[in-house]
Order: structure tokens, then sequence, then C-alpha cells
């Protein structure tokens, strides 16, 4: 697989001979591997040190404090959970993230500043979403329909998926997330140790936690945005930092608002890989956690491909 493309986010504001380099770059990121890292992202290292803080001083709490968030909804805005899928164990709490104003009031209230901190992380890093989507929309040479993606994508529903892998002693169990993919149309990740782990071609490729990096996923519905050209990058999560040491990872999802419908882009239904002018069904966020929540065993975009 080689070495996993690294994106240098100013080369998209020099010179338009740099700027095309870039966007070429993240076409072929997103078609051969659907990650890419992403460095010079803007995102100050105090808030990103301070986000992981007060994330990790959450999942440190009395567990009746934490329960008091407990839900098995998965679309209720905030919800905790001690996840044990299959051989993986995790703690997870999720966050719903835009608009910011409407959802921060139901987050966590201790620790102290958790608030402040993970909101300010929150906006930083929806702020570098919106400007790697449309680099992403640009390599998709998309004309007609860029500026109305754009519009829908920074109307559109963020939220932060909060993981904490402890080292404990459940035999039967191993820490860490199950191979899958996001539902999303790109996921951000914040990591505070090595574990992400993508698939390459049945064979799993580690992923370096660079310093100063943070990772970008193809989700869901950029495959279906794409007509199938961007591959939702199936994932797990096995952390690699030693027995004593508790990795946390930060997630931050974007899509479209809840039941705004995703389609492939019109000018590129004719593309598909195939041989179908029109490989995916339109579908929604909502439509996603319906089928999260029937315990369907099938992965989200088997339902929705046209055969």
């Amino acid at each position: 697989m080689g070495d996993l493309p690294i994106i240098n986010l100013p080369l998209l504001h020099q010179d338009p001979l740099a700027k095309s380099s870039v966007i070429k770059k993240i076409r072929d990121a997103c078609h051969r591997y659907g990650f890419f890292h992403v460095v010079d992202h803007g995102i100050p290292d105090r808030v990103i040190e301070d986000a992981l803080k007060v994330s990790g001083e959450f999942f440190e709490l009395p567990m009746a404090e934490k329960e008091e968030l407990a839900s098995d909804d998965v679309c209720k805005e905030v919800r905790f959970c001690k996840l044990r899928m299959g051989e993986f164990a995790r703690d997870f709490l999720k966050l719903y993230a835009h608009p910011l104003d409407h959802f921060r009031s139901s987050w966590p209230t201790s620790p102290p500043y958790y608030r402040e901190k993970m909101g300010i992380y929150s906006e930083e890093v929806r702020k570098l979403s919106i400007e790697l989507f449309g680099a992403i929309m640009e390599s998709l040479n998309l004309d007609s329909q860029t500026h109305y993606l754009q519009k829908k994508f920074e109307q559109g529903l963020q939220t932060l998926a909060l993981n904490s892998y402890v080292p404990h002693s459940e035999s039967d169990k191993k820490i860490g997330a199950p191979p899958h993919t996001d539902h999303s149309i790109i996921t951000v990740l914040l990591q505070s140790a090595p574990g992400l782990e993508i698939d390459n071609g049945g064979t799993w490729k580690n992923v370096p936690n660079l310093k100063g990096s943070l990772q970008v996923l193809v989700g869901v519905h950029l495959e279906v945005i794409s007509n199938g050209f961007y591959k939702s990058v199936l994932h797990r999560a096995i952390p690699s930092c030693g027995d004593s040491i508790t990795r946390l990872s930060i997630a931050s999802l974007h899509n479209l608002a809840i039941d705004e419908v995703v389609e492939p882009a019109a000018e590129l239904e004719i593309n598909g890989d195939d041989g179908n002018s029109r490989m995916y069904k339109g579908s929604s966020l909502r439509d996603y956690l319906k089928h999260l929540a029937s315990g369907e065993n099938k992965g989200f975009i088997e339902t929705i491909k046209i055969n």
C-alpha cells in the first residue's frame, strides 16, 4: 500500500499550480484509499490538547454519573454507552454538535469547562471540514452542483463520536472497535495514540499517528455522491499503546441535515463503476439510523446499492 497520502492544507491557497496538485492528490487519496492525513490544518495545538483532556476526564468520571447520559436510542442527541460489539469493547459518547448553540446545553456538565473546551474544538474542526469538503467537491470536477452541495454541507449535521479504549481484564473482549465504515460524508479523526487500521484489499494497514495531523475518512454518503468513484473506507481500532495507556479518539462526522436525501451527483451518474448509470438509491442520515436501530447485519451501503 505504501505510504498513506498526506495533504498539506495551506497549499490549497497558494498559486494555481500548487492548488491543482493538491486537488489531484485528494482525488487520488479518496479513490485509492478512502483516507488521507491532513497537516497544517489550522487547529491550534492547545485546542486539540484541551479537547482530549476534557474527553479523558469525562470517561474517568464515576460510572453512576456517566450513566445519567446512558441510552440505547441511537437517535438521542447525547448518548453514553459501554459498547460491547462481538469480540470488541470500548466506552462511547455521542454528541450532536452543529448547530452548536442548539445542542451544547445538553452536553455533559462535568468535568468543568467540558462544554467550553469541546465546543471550541467542534467549531474548529467544522471549519476545517467545510474547507476539506470544498476541495473534495472540486476534485470530483462537479461544476453545476458544487455550490448547492457546499451550501447543504454547511447547513448539515455534525456529530462527535468520542471513544475511550481502557485496558481491562475482560478476557473474552478485545479493547477496540470492530471493522466498519462511517455513515458520514467525511469524518475527521483526532486520536491520542495509534490504533486506527484501514482495510487494504483484505489486509489491515496500521495508520501512523503523525504528530500534528488529523485523519480524514471517506464516509458512505461521499461514496454515494461520487457514484462509487470514492470508496467509504473500512476501518477498525486496535489500540497499540500498551496495557497501561488509555487511547482516546474524537471522530467528527459531517453529514447533510438528518432528513436530507443524498444521491449520486447527476454529472457522475454516467460513470458507474459497473456500467450502471446510477449505482445507489437516495438515502438520508435518518434512514441510516433506522437501519442501525433495526439490528440488521447487512451493512447500510449494501441496502442502497442498485444491482
